[in-house]
């Protein structure tokens, strides 16, 4: 049975679910993108060209599938699978408080599983770490 809370979850990849079970904090990080040269007089000329946002978060003992998390969002098999399945870009929709749903272009930079505990499920622990395009 999974639980209602007051927002359903804090991201969404390609309109999935993610759960939050023992997710821990998602880190949000800016990458400027610029080109910075040293002149002959010796000054600086910096080029700006973007700013892109890294998300980084990972997940505790989250339980291999939906039906096993306490919010019946994607497990850990879940997200795995759309990894393999999406090395492209992809959208990542957040949901902060009371502001409006975010949503951003990312791919994967990085993605482990790694098996913590056998039994009637299995727990996982995951990692992943995600790039605005």
């Amino acid at each position: 049975m999974a639980m209602t809370f007051a927002k359903p979850r804090l991201m969404r990849w390609a309109n999935n679910g993610i759960s939050d079970h023992n997710r821990k904090e998602l880190g949000i990080a800016n990458e400027r993108i610029e080109n910075s040269q040293r002149m002959a007089n010796g000054t600086m000329r910096k080029y700006y060209i973007a700013d892109k946002k890294t998300y980084s978060t990972s997940w505790d003992m989250l339980p291999n599938k939906a039906q096993y998390t306490v919010d019946g969002l994607w497990g850990a098999d879940e997200m795995e699978a759309f990894y393999l399945a999406n090395p492209g870009g992809f959208n990542l929709e957040l949901t902060f408080g009371n502001a409006p749903v975010q949503t951003v272009q990312v791919m994967f930079t990085h993605f482990d599983k790694t098996l913590q505990k056998r039994g009637k499920f299995d727990f996982y622990s995951v990692s992943v770490d995600m790039e605005q395009v």
